[in-house]
């Protein structure tokens, strides 16, 4: 059977071939009752514009490409959410890669993005930065969501994550604790360095020394905070409370405590990063720093869309937002 054209349908709705690309292709403004003609006559004629030659002619493939770190992160489906839905609304499709903060693996969705023809990019990195640099000299738009690599200069949007942390490893210390470890994420990302700067500050404000033998650094993985707290344990040092950097993490160290024995908060209190839904399940349940993960979502791509319309600079200063402290049995309340 053969499909109706572009010419068919501004015949049968009475108006110009230019009329209908425009409706289609949303280019100029058309009045009302002339869009409401044109949208008749595609669905009698059952038309469906081809998608790649619409994008050709208005230089727009209406894609987004989305690089993340772990799918399968509560905190990061969340975030995806929340892009996803926002800039649905406003007729853009989605491409998801998930990196497993690989640079390398990064570096292979990003190729396959751009020869998708994708009008932005949020990013949510994997590494320093150095690889994004083609990126900005071919003025690609971006947004950098949660981690913000070095020395770039771009669209960023986080979690005060210091501020997190401060409250945390504070909230520890006032519940009496003095030998707080904390299990880091990497250390080359900003996430990771960001929420030990927030521990140390609590620690320094309360004047409390900072030992090196109480701070570890994790994966951000269920084996890696089981791994990392038995390493810990089994090295005798002093700790009665513990600061952990992701929600996975937690859960890894959580498994361990149980299988030694060892009871929380009685002889280890924890608080967490991330507020995932397990949190309240797990006996006793744990307390944590939720991130405003939809919302976070939802400024990214914002953002990425402004940029679009020319509503926005591509270049401006970080956005933060607030995290919020949930506190459970964990930590000894």
């Amino acid at each position: 059977m053969k499909k109706p054209t572009i010419k068919e349908v501004a015949q049968l709705a009475n108006v110009s071939i230019a009329t209908v690309s425009n409706v289609i292709n949303e280019t100029k403004h058309v009045s009302e009752d002339l869009k409401i003609q044109v949208l008749n006559a595609m669905k009698t004629l059952n038309y469906k514009p081809n998608d790649i030659a619409k994008s050709l002619k208005v230089n727009q493939s209406r894609l987004i490409g989305i690089l993340i770190s772990d799918i399968s992160n509560n905190f990061i489906s969340k975030v995806v959410k929340g892009i996803e839905i926002t800039l649905n609304e406003e007729g853009y499709t989605v491409l998801l890669c998930s990196t497993d903060s690989d640079v390398e693996k990064e570096k292979r969705y990003m190729n396959v993005l751009m020869g998708k023809r994708i009008d932005g990019l949020i990013i949510s990195s994997a590494g320093t930065g150095e690889h994004y640099n083609d990126l900005i000299n071919a003025n690609v738009p971006l947004v950098f969501l949660n981690r913000c690599p070095d020395h770039i200069t771009s669209n960023m949007v986080m979690t005060n994550n210091i501020k997190g942390a401060y409250q945390a490893t504070e909230h520890l210390i006032k519940h009496g604790y003095k030998k707080i470890g904390i299990i880091t994420g990497p250390m080359h990302l900003s996430t990771g360095r960001d929420r030990y700067i927030g521990y140390e500050r609590a620690l320094d404000d309360y004047g409390i020394p900072i030992k090196k033998e109480l701070v570890f650094e994790g994966k951000l993985d269920i084996e890696s905070g089981y791994e990392v707290t038995k390493k810990m344990i089994e090295s005798e040092v002093e700790v009665d409370a513990l600061f952990i950097s992701n929600n996975s993490m937690s859960l890894g160290a959580y498994k361990y405590m149980k299988e030694k024995g060892l009871k929380i908060p009685q002889d280890i209190a924890v608080y967490g990063f991330d507020d995932p839904e397990w949190a309240d399940i797990v006996d006793p349940p744990l307390s944590g720093i939720r991130q405003p993960a939809y919302e976070l979502g939802v400024l990214a791509a914002r953002n990425i869309i402004n940029i679009l319309q020319g509503d926005q600079e591509e270049v401006q200063s970080i956005q933060y937002l607030d995290p919020e402290m949930v506190t459970r049995k964990s930590c000894g309340c």
